[in-house]
């Protein structure tokens, strides 16, 4: 179609369907689990992930900083 062609009935229903299935399928793919995991179900699995992560490193982190001040400590109250 040419850019100064008169734009039919038909031609706005047909390319309005068209736009209408883009617009379907980007929606299963980022909301719905249609066989596939979407994108939404990934990036919830990921966060998740990553904040049992960040916890268990802060208490494995808070549990080694206690190691060393007991450590120091101790050096520090036995004379050395």
């Amino acid at each position: 179609m040419d850019d100064h062609d008169p734009v039919t009935n038909a031609a706005c229903h047909e390319r309005s369907g068209e736009i209408l299935a883009a617009i379907k399928t980007l929606d299963d793919r980022l909301y719905r689990d249609n066989g596939r995991i979407s994108i939404q179900t990934r990036l919830d699995r990921h966060e998740r992930m990553l904040a049992g992560l960040c916890w268990a490193l802060s208490i494995g982190g808070g549990a080694l900083i206690v190691l060393v001040v007991g450590f120091v400590f101790r050096f520090m109250t036995a004379g050395g």
